[in-house]
């Protein structure tokens, strides 16, 4: 198998039962390659650079090609290899942890596992990258590694177009959007514009299909993305604010606590402390 590989063990990482890197690197062409995981431990996410493949995993099966990411969750049978007649080059990383679940659950990903046409080449090579000459200090290497796992599975559900529990009605269409733009600046009427309807029209749709407006929607996700981040980062209270476009610090913390009934580094301190348990 021809392959260029980083890996890591486990306390390289300040915290590996909630984030570590096991392994990442390329894969290069190779008629032979295959690879059969059972009740498999890490988490793969893998974007292909040319060529094909099958893979079978949690009952289904698929080919990936050239500009397809492919995402196998843990715990479950992968099974996959390339086409012999045009076998795949892949980058890909091998990652673990309380994190990993997290996120899949939040981006609605544990049954999205093929996305075609998934332009997202950049993020897994500057994850390569990272790991090919990482920091000396575990929790930059963690926070770096980390937030690029983030934007892969924000990005992931950007492109995704496997979304079953989602009928596509203006609504449905708004919660994705907003859901797309938690680390963008985005106003009622920008999701009003996104989805051909008023302000008024999209406020009372919403309301009507989820129980409440756009914008409580929008700060419910975004404290629900402050929790993940404070759980799974080193970002400080202040980088988690300024990245998910809260006026400021001192706004954020009254928000966060009015709606979890702590400020952000009391939730931060409990979450430590539980897993030290």
């Amino acid at each position: 198998m021809k392959e260029k590989l980083f890996s890591f063990l486990p306390h390289q990482f300040p915290d590996p039962e909630r984030f570590f890197v096991e392994l990442t690197g390329v894969t290069y062409p190779d008629a032979h390659y295959r690879i059969d995981r059972i009740h498999s431990p890490v988490l793969c996410l893998e974007y292909v650079i040319s060529g094909q493949g099958h893979v079978e995993i949690g009952g289904t099966s698929f080919d990936p090609q050239a500009g397809d990411v492919y995402l196998l969750p843990m715990g479950l049978h992968h099974r996959y290899r390339s086409d012999p007649d045009d076998p795949w080059e892949k980058i890909w990383m091998n990652v673990r942890g309380s994190l990993c679940a997290d996120l899949l659950r939040a981006y609605h990903l544990e049954e999205n596992f093929h996305i075609p046409n998934c332009p997202l080449l950049q993020v897994f090579e500057e994850f390569v990258t990272v790991c090919s000459s990482p920091p000396t200090d575990p929790w930059e290497l963690e926070r770096r590694c980390s937030l690029l796992l983030h934007e892969l599975f924000s990005r992931i559900r950007a492109f995704s177009s496997v979304l079953p529990q989602n009928p596509h009605g203006p609504a449905e269409r708004a919660r994705d959007f907003l859901d797309r733009t938690l680390y963008s600046p985005v106003s009622v009427e920008d999701v009003a514009g996104a989805v051909g309807l008023s302000s008024s029209q999209l406020t009372r749709l919403f309301s009507a299909r989820f129980g409440v407006t756009p914008y409580r929607y929008l700060l419910s996700r975004r404290i629900e993305t402050a929790c993940l981040l404070l759980r799974g980062t080193a970002l400080s209270v202040k980088e988690i604010a300024f990245r998910l476009c809260f006026s400021d610090e001192h706004y954020f913390s009254s928000l966060f606590h009015r709606k979890t009934g702590q400020t952000p580094s009391q939730y931060r301190r409990a979450q430590i402390g539980n897993r030290d348990v």
